[in-house]
């Protein structure tokens, strides 16, 4: 369970389940009062719960890989009533839910049990009526329509803030005698967590503007007054990926409903509305996008093993690669546009043609899955890197390993270069982003304060500022030059509708700005907060 494989399965875990939809059918007729409420059955209210959350990991094309499932299925009554084979540790034992292993990993509180693994609890309301299920006697029900049945996931209300755990960010900032404890650190601290990890970010092309992506929803900040623009909410899943058009005047999101669905929405950037077609055809979720540098294409990698081409903006799909044997990470374009990039949980990393549809090369050498790939400006250079957190550089022309670095202690998730080419951020489960001289492939500096692992990172077209975001969720923006963090920031949708949103920022100074409903859980003391709080 310490292999590499097991390690990179819990990062694709936790993205994957933070992209299933938060309320299922069951949580939404038993909200709603219906008469599921009082009679729970599996076929209509506890298989659209795990269909949304666990089924993704635990099913039975994932059961013989236990180092993803543990060996259980999810995605039937027949599978679930069998369980493991592991008598001691019973999956289901009807009219006993604290004898059964499937209610205490639902409703446990250490993260080491806590299922689903990686992402955010189930909320109360679906945990409750899984154990009312399995105390009268965990019956079978009748069969249903599940897609008549089941909303769509655009439709479920936007999840609510618990706010059941505090969210520290240290500070330096010298506070008035006898404010804190002997020994205690300086920190403001809010009320707002747990929050779901942040899982893509992107620069727009002035800089402007920083589309974050988190839990079915993706936050537009105005990077020069440190405040948000606004939020797009509603999506299928999370938002794996984004992408803005070389113009600025798209958003493009990847994401949807793993082991269903993957799209890619396209949003104006002067409305953020909406526009364009939305381009599905995947059948697992959409983990990266790349835009030609032209604009007329956009290329999408899922996690159902393909990859694909599109023109822009009629939709039409141009080219389909099947050659993966395992999910696409990520994809991008050569700078001149005739071939694509494309690496893959399968160890490998491709060079597709994409005018004739063949491959051009295969670069071998990874021991396990590529998470994480860039191009050099040039088009000359491939760094990958995964599971194993080395950074390999490749000649694209020879497919030869020209370097091999060390430096991070955890997998890679995400390399990217910045806009003129001289600088490279890789973004990592040990905690840390850092950053690299693609001249000399050297290090540079490690950019250090997050509290867990790292998904995604983005530098500014200016060069100046790298921003990192993960399974803490927050984001964290750094000095590239200097490597000083400047400020910690943070949002929710709060309403169902998702038209409002929480945020606060916080820097390292102390100096803070916050929505209303978030300024008042700042929990440093009252006679701190006129000399802290930052003006508008």
């Amino acid at each position: 369970m310490t292999s590499s494989r097991y390690r990179l399965s819990v990062v694709l875990c936790a993205l994957a389940l933070l992209a299933a939809a938060t309320a299922a059918a069951g949580q939404h007729r038993a909200a709603a009062g219906g008469p599921s409420a009082a009679a729970p059955t599996y076929s209509k209210d506890v298989r659209p719960i795990l269909q949304a959350h666990c089924t993704v990991c635990h099913s039975a094309a994932t059961a013989s890989n236990t180092a993803v499932s543990g060996g259980l299925a999810l995605d039937s009554y027949a599978a679930i009533k069998a369980g493991t084979g592991q008598k001691a540790d019973p999956v289901l034992t009807p009219g006993k839910s604290g004898a059964s292993a499937l209610y205490a990993r639902l409703a446990a509180t250490s993260p080491t049990r806590l299922m689903p693994k990686g992402g955010p609890p189930l909320p109360a309301a679906q945990i409750a009526l899984i154990k009312r299920w399995i105390d009268a006697g965990a019956p079978a029900g009748g069969a249903v329509n599940a897609a008549a049945a089941a909303p769509t996931p655009e439709s479920l209300p936007m999840p609510a803030n618990r706010a059941e755990m505090e969210i520290a960010v240290p500070i330096k900032a010298a506070l008035p005698a006898g404010l804190l404890e002997k020994g205690a650190p300086a920190q403001l601290a809010l009320r707002i967590g747990p929050l779901p990890p942040v899982t893509a970010l992107a620069y727009s092309p002035d800089g402007k503007r920083l589309a974050i992506g988190g839990y079915r929803a993706v936050a537009i900040w105005d990077t020069t007054t440190g405040r948000p623009v606004t939020n797009i909410t509603h999506l299928p899943g999370a938002a794996l990926a984004l992408a803005f058009r070389p113009d600025g005047s798209l958003l493009a999101v990847g994401g949807g409903v793993p082991g269903v669905s993957g799209d890619i929405r396209f949003y104006d950037t002067n409305t953020w509305k909406q526009t364009g077609p939305t381009l599905g055809g995947h059948a697992d979720a959409v983990a990266s996008v790349a835009w030609s540098a032209d604009g007329s294409r956009i290329a999408s990698g899922s996690q159902d093993k393909s990859a694909k081409v599109w023109e822009w903006p009629s939709g039409r799909e141009l080219r389909a690669f099947k050659d993966h044997s395992d999910g696409v990470t990520r994809v991008c374009f050569a700078p001149d546009g005739k071939s694509l990039y494309t690496a893959s949980l399968d160890h490998n990393a491709r060079r597709f043609d994409i005018d004739k549809g063949g491959t051009i090369r295969v670069f071998t050498g990874h021991n396990e899955g590529v998470t994480a790939m860039a191009l050099t400006k040039d088009g000359k250079r491939l760094v990958t890197s995964g599971t194993e957190p080395n950074l390999r550089w490749w000649n694209v022309d020879t497919g030869e390993t020209t370097n091999n670095n060390g430096g991070h202690g955890g997998a890679v998730a995400e390399v990217v270069f910045a806009r003129d080419g001289t600088l490279l951020a890789s973004a990592s489960a040990d905690k840390t982003v850092r950053l690299w001289d693609p001249a000399n492939t050297a290090q540079k500096r490690a950019l250090e304060g997050s509290t867990d692992w790292v998904y995604a990172t983005a530098i500014s077209p200016d060069d100046k500022l790298v921003a990192g975001g993960g399974a803490d969720g927050l984001v964290r923006i750094w000095e590239a030059a200097s490597g000083r963090l400047r400020l910690s920031l943070a949002f929710w949708p709060s309403s169902a509708d998702g038209a409002d949103f929480d945020w606060a920022v916080v820097t390292p100074e102390g100096y803070w700005d916050a929505s209303g409903g978030w300024s008042s859980r700042m929990a440093v003391a009252r006679l701190a907060r006129d000399v802290l709080r930052a003006k508008a």
